[in-house]
Parts: C-alpha cells; structure tokens; sequence
C-alpha cells in the first residue's frame, strides 16, 4: 500500500514521537526512501522539536525582568552592607554623645586601661607601671611640694612603691582572679597637658568578692586609680593609693585615723 505525501505530512509528528502502529511506521519508512520532498520535512520537524523557538517579543519581557531583579539584588545588597556599616558609627556616635561606653574620643584610653587591667590580672606590675602617666603626678608634686632636686628618682622609687603595694595589697590574698569592662562615665576633667581624662569602670573579683574598680586614663596613660575605701583598712584601696604613700614617704610623715590629720617624723614645710 502507497501512502501519499499529503497522508504522511499529516502522520510524521506521530512518526517522529514513535507512537504510530509499526504497520503505520513501516508504510512510512517505505515512503521517505523514496520522496525526498517529505524526508525534508521530517528533518525540518526534528528541529523544531530539538530547538524550541521563541519570538522576539517573548524573550524581551523576560530580558526586562531579568535586569530588574538583578538591580534590585544589587540595592538590597547594598541597603544591607549600608546597615551593618553604620552600626558601630552610630554606636560609637551615641556613646559620644552621651559620654558613656566605648567612643570616638576615648578608644586610646580605653586600649591603654585594659592593657594595664591585664598585667595587674596576671600579676605584671612592673609592666603595669609602664602604663601610668607618672610625669603628671611628678607635674603635681613640683607645683605644690617638691623641688625638681626631691624628684630626682621619682620613676624609680614609684616603680618600687606600686610593685611592692601590689605584692602586699593584692597578690599576698590571690590577686585579681578576673575583671570585667562595665562603661565609662563622663569626663573626669583633664591632665595639665590639657588631655581629657575619662574615668573606665571594670567589675573585678579579688579575694572571693566582685566589686567595681575605676582608672581614671587620658591619652598620655593612666592617671589615677580609685577602689575601695583609700587609706584604711581595704587593700584594694590601699593599691591603688599607691601615690599618696610615696608622697609620704617623701614628706617624711603619715596619716594618723585618729587625729585625721598628718604626723610628720622628718618635716619638709
């Protein structure tokens, strides 16, 4: 039986998709051997069916859409990026404001103070003299009791002082176990360089107890301490009045709690 090429144009989609009869397939095959008119068509259908075509009007939408999503990833990208950016600045910024906390003009100090707070930690108090701005107390002295002859080992015997006050006051009851920054409060005035002193407040724990701990740092170094109640019977206090007993040794006197007021043995006024 002869097929016409109009009845195999009609048949070759189910030909090429492989779900006609193979009475149907065999008359076909037959057919194309013979009409080159018909073959091409096929040929022509198995590209359609391998490439898909799509119209220009189809594919611009979709180019559009495309370049769309691709802008908005690229702001949300940078929306996001902006955000975490300005997170410390306005962190930062408040704390300024507010004269509390980690701030623009008190990193140096901040940096300053917690490297002293380690030495004292691991028990370091020739390193953590270092830290002490000790020409401020020296400026001090000069101006209201000493000549510069008297402070002529003024370094020396400071260094001395606050190592041995920190092996008696601090390390003879087990030294700080840990400490802990807290915040910073507002400005504790200023050096006689004229650099600002902020007070740093740390939790430490020594000899079983927390309590709070403040040095007093401007960008020249630590300029005072403050802890527990000074000259009596804290030896937290008494660390860090490590100063106030070298000035007496160099007054020639002491404090008497009784009489509150100082004994001098070797008067120098």
């Amino acid at each position: 039986m002869k097929l016409s090429c109009k009845v195999v144009e009609d048949m070759l989609p189910i030909y090429y998709d492989k779900i006609c009869s193979e009475e149907s397939a065999a008359l076909i095959d037959a057919h194309l051997r013979d009409c080159p008119h018909c073959s091409q068509i096929l040929a022509e259908l198995g590209e359609e069916m391998r490439i898909p075509q799509k119209h220009v009007d189809d594919i611009e939408p979709l180019k559009k859409i495309q370049r769309s999503y691709k802008k908005m990833h690229f702001r949300w990208l940078v929306g996001i990026f902006t955000v975490v950016a300005l997170i410390p600045v306005a962190f930062l910024g408040w704390n300024e404001f507010s004269a509390q906390g980690v701030a623009y003009s008190n990193q140096d100090e901040l940096a300053c103070a917690n490297a002293f707070m380690t030495c004292l930690q691991d028990g370091e108090y020739a390193k953590a003299y270092t830290y002490l701005d000790v020409e401020a107390k020296k400026h001090d002295w000069l101006e209201n009791w000493f000549t510069e002859e008297d402070l002529v080992n003024m370094q020396t015997d400071g260094r001395e002082m606050f190592c041995r006050m920190g092996e008696e006051k601090i390390e003879a009851l087990g030294g700080i176990d840990v400490f802990e920054f807290v915040g910073t409060s507002p400005s504790y005035g200023t050096d006689y360089r004229g650099n600002k002193v902020h007070q740093i407040i740390y939790r430490i724990k020594f000899n079983g107890q927390e309590r709070l701990f403040y040095v007093n740092a401007s960008r020249s170094g630590i300029h005072s301490l403050i802890g527990g109640d000074g000259l009596m019977e804290d030896p937290v206090g008494q660390f860090c009045m490590w100063g106030e007993f070298l000035w007496q040794e160099y007054q020639g006197c002491y404090y008497d709690f009784d009489l509150k007021q100082y004994i001098y043995y070797d008067k120098k006024q």
